[in-house]
């Protein structure tokens, strides 16, 4: 089977992100990219479509396999048919290849059995929790609008009593971010967290009825990261690792940084819907423009060189001319892709946050330097 034309050397292993059950969730958070969408109907991948892509995933590919499983809430797929996944990938694995896989759940579905599971078939576990009860409770509600975070909270202990420590993803809204330090607090000091990653909630064409006003902007976002980072210096933890501040940081020290927002990697990844569906990632589910192919009748080899990627990877690319002249272009390339102004190939709406905040950590690492030569 012929390899990808597109994917060089450098980018290395396309990344898929498996929606195995799409949109279908517990929760009813008001932020989520489905809200509009369906999230009470029952949609499970079929076991034929879930061999279907491992088979032609694992003949495409060599080498460090990675796998994201997302929703909607995929433990709603229920544990035997994620039992199937590691079954699967043994069968298919080549003398080659490694696997790393990684779940994103709201953790109000854990219990000691799946907990036991990841940990037996070393799953990396991602929780969403947006702070303290207060916080969490704002936005992340049941269909009946009642808070989920004391059954997040019960879920995060019985991963640690099985020898799991989750990573942490923050959504940050606009009524959230009066409470960054008393979030940033719960993390570190009540929770315990040492990894964590902030997405930023931009609805940039207001399809989100329920969110109208929650759009986080440009001088919210910079006075929020500012302050992780004044309160990530002053935690003095070498083991706290932000996301978002060790970003800033690969860009200041010209390392590559981790996030496809920051390395311009965004056509790297793919998402697959539990029908079959591709797109860019789960940020692009509603652009059906952007749909790439369907696997339920291609290759994905097919779908993965189809002229509506190939596209989306050059329009990805194409440098915005306010980039040519920016000192962080390299650093930034042009944020996320969802979150430009005008489509894909427009301007990053978070261009002033950017620059804003490389220079303000840049200036802070050289005060730092500075008190170090002083104490010598």
């Amino acid at each position: 089977m012929a390899r990808l034309v597109t994917l060089t050397p450098s980018l290395g292993v396309a990344i898929p992100i498996i929606k195995v059950v799409s949109d279908f969730c517990n929760l009813r958070c008001r932020y989520c990219f489905y809200n509009t969408r369906d999230q009470l109907t029952r949609t499970v991948m079929s076991d034929e479509l879930l061999e279907k892509f491992l088979v032609e995933y694992m003949e495409l590919f060599s080498g460090h396999l990675f796998f994201i499983w997302h929703g909607g809430e995929p433990l709603l797929a229920g544990l035997p048919f994620f039992q199937r996944i590691p079954e699967l990938q043994r069968e298919h694995l080549k003398e080659e290849q490694t696997i790393k896989n990684v779940i994103q759940t709201n953790a109000t579905l854990i219990d000691d059995k799946w907990a036991e599971f990841f940990k037996t078939h070393d799953f990396k576990v991602g929780v969403s929790v947006d702070g303290d009860k207060e916080s969490h409770d704002h936005f992340r509600l049941n269909h009946g609008n009642g808070g989920s975070f004391d059954y997040v909270m019960r879920g995060i202990e019985i991963l640690r009593k099985h020898g799991i420590e989750p990573g942490i993803i923050q959504t940050l809204t606009h009524d959230n971010t009066a409470r960054v330090r008393e979030d940033f607090s719960f993390f570190t000091n009540i929770l315990g967290v040492k990894r964590w990653g902030v997405n930023d909630f931009r609805d940039v064409n207001a399809v989100n009825q329920a969110m109208l006003g929650q759009s986080i902007t440009n001088e919210e976002l910079t006075s929020f990261l500012k302050t992780y980072i004044d309160m990530w210096l002053a935690q003095d933890d070498g083991a706290l690792q932000i996301r978002e501040v060790e970003n800033f940081m690969a860009g200041i020290v010209g390392k590559k940084a981790s996030s496809c927002t920051f390395n311009g990697e965004c056509s790297r990844y793919f998402s697959l819907a539990h029908d079959g569906k591709v797109h860019p990632c789960d940020r692009h589910l509603n652009r059906e423009e952007l749909q790439f192919g369907d696997l339920s009748s291609q290759s994905l080899s097919d779908i993965l060189n189809s002229p509506t990627r190939l596209k989306y990877a050059e329009n990805v690319k194409t440098l915005h001319p306010d980039c040519a002249s920016c000192e962080w272009q390299q650093a930034c390339h042009n944020g996320c892709t969802a979150h430009r102004v005008g489509g894909i190939s427009g301007k990053y709406y978070f261009c002033e946050t950017r620059k804003s905040v490389f220079g303000y950590l840049k200036d802070k690492l050289e005060e730092y330097k500075q008190q170090e030569k002083g104490g010598d």
